[in-house]
């Protein structure tokens, strides 16, 4: 491992200004979500390009998808807090056993959850509120997606253990390349070329797998070459469960806080249902189009708590505060300014994915209404991640599960009662505000605690 390059990058973190810090390790993570997102709204097109029931079948795939993803990036993020305190008390060679173990640990989840999603995916899909024409194109995909997911929850880890050392660029380096390898494939594996026969929605979700398997050896190469972080020999078996007990302190309640927010797709999903095929590719396009809006403060919300972990584990608390509540400030001044942005251009995105009147009716009212609240939205986000630096993982959990089952679904559910789909949008709104606030409510309140405790 090289030691002095290590120091180094921790060094800058724990010691540079706080704005131009998060400023240097957060841009180069734009450019990586600017990939991903427009990966998803590359995957709508294609798809809406189908038909009609394909592009629905995409809106029922997609939570689940999330829900794999949520898993490791909540697994992801007990290795991250773990980790970056680790290189913030200057201990890079027992955070590298750390990762060795936790990658273990991770293989057997994706193993588990492989099995129990393919046990479970017809009646999920049905409860859900697909019919049967688009259960058919829901199996098309799942059954070349599934046996992928074992090597994605170990890409997405790998991915949040670079961020959590300081390499923030690596890490954008490995969505860029997930991103262009799908977003190639995808035109040739969907609609065919030549020789290569055309396979719809199987052809996506083949895209999908072969991105992430490759995606996965680069990140096995940089982290376990070039970062020296993945140890090869023999299993400590008394280290590798003392490894176990902590990340999964951390990362269970992690892994269910980040699964709020699928699951919370999918009943949101089922609520668009009833309005019929045409209302949930709507709903699919806008929802693709809102997550680009917040593509920055994904990067942020990637890199904050790296920033805040390290400065911790070095003894400057005082550069964390400064960091958690001007990146809050931000949130909201930066989600205002793009939702202004969104209002100019709203009308004209629809049309670019579909030509039916319902769906493009439905994108528009979406991104007129709900990207109002992402300001809301975003603090939530930004308070979820500090929380579990803080080891506060329950009240995380907490705040995720207030925010999504307890305030935002209700909300969407009395304004769709009242006002069909354009009052669930509006209920869904207020709900972000309203999270929003409780959020930095309890945040604040964490912190006051967590000084009080000197952060033990």
């Amino acid at each position: 491992m090289n030691a002095a390059k290590a120091h180094a990058r921790t060094e800058a973190i724990v010691t540079a200004p706080v704005a131009r810090t998060l400023f240097r390790l957060t841009t180069p993570m734009v450019g990586g979500i600017i990939a991903l997102m427009a990966l998803g709204i590359v995957d709508a097109y294609f798809v809406g390009q189908l038909g009609l029931n394909e592009l629905a079948a995409l809106g029922f795939v997609l939570p689940v998808t999330h829900g794999v993803n949520s898993i490791g990036l909540g697994l992801g993020m007990a290795l991250s807090v773990l980790v970056s305190r680790l290189f913030g008390e200057q201990k890079p060679e027992s955070a590298a056993r750390l990762i060795t173990d936790g990658r273990l640990l991770i293989l057997i989840a994706g193993i588990v959850l492989q099995v129990l999603l393919y046990l479970i995916m017809k009646p999920l899909f049905r409860l859900m509120g697909a019919d049967a024409i688009v259960q058919g194109f829901i199996s098309e995909f799942m059954v070349l997606w599934l046996p992928v997911v074992p090597i994605m929850l170990l890409a997405l880890t790998a991915n949040s253990t670079l961020r959590a050392i300081g390499s923030p660029a690596k890490s954008a380096s490995l969505l860029a390349t997930l991103a262009v390898v799908n977003g190639l494939l995808d035109p040739l594996l969907i609609f065919g070329y030549g020789p290569l026969p055309g396979l719809g929605m199987g052809g996506a979700a083949l895209a999908t797998s072969i991105a992430w398997l490759i995606t996965y050896v680069v990140s096995d190469y940089v982290l376990g070459v070039q970062e020296n972080l993945i140890l090869r020999g023999r299993i400590e078996i008394h280290t590798l469960l003392r490894n176990w007990r902590q990340l999964t302190h951390i990362g269970i309640p992690a892994i269910f806080a980040n699964f709020m927010t699928p699951l919370a797709a999918v009943i949101l999903t089922a609520m668009v249902a009833q309005y019929g095929a045409e209302a949930v590719a709507g709903f699919t396009v806008a929802t693709r189009v809102g997550d680009l809006c917040l593509l920055v403060i994904f990067a942020l919300s990637s890199t904050l708590p790296m920033f805040i972990g390290q400065n911790i584990g070095a003894g400057r608390v005082d550069r964390a505060h400064q960091a958690l509540f001007g990146v809050l400030k931000f949130c909201i001044v930066f989600q205002g300014i793009i939702w202004i942005l969104i209002l100019l251009s709203a009308s004209t995105i629809g049309p670019a994915f579909s030509d039916n009147e319902q769906v493009i009716a439905i994108v528009s009212t979406y991104l007129w209404v709900v990207p109002l609240s992402y300001g809301g939205q975003a603090v939530g986000i930004m308070v979820m991640v500090t929380l579990n630096v803080l080891k506060r993982p329950k009240t995380a959990l907490l705040v995720a599960g207030s925010r999504l089952l307890l305030i935002n679904l209700p909300l969407a559910y009395m304004g769709g009662y009242v006002g069909a789909s354009t009052g669930l949008f509006f209920g869904f709104a207020a709900g972000n505000i309203i999270s929003g606030l409780i959020a930095w409510k309890i945040v604040s309140d964490v912190w006051q605690a967590e000084s009080r405790a000197q952060f033990s």
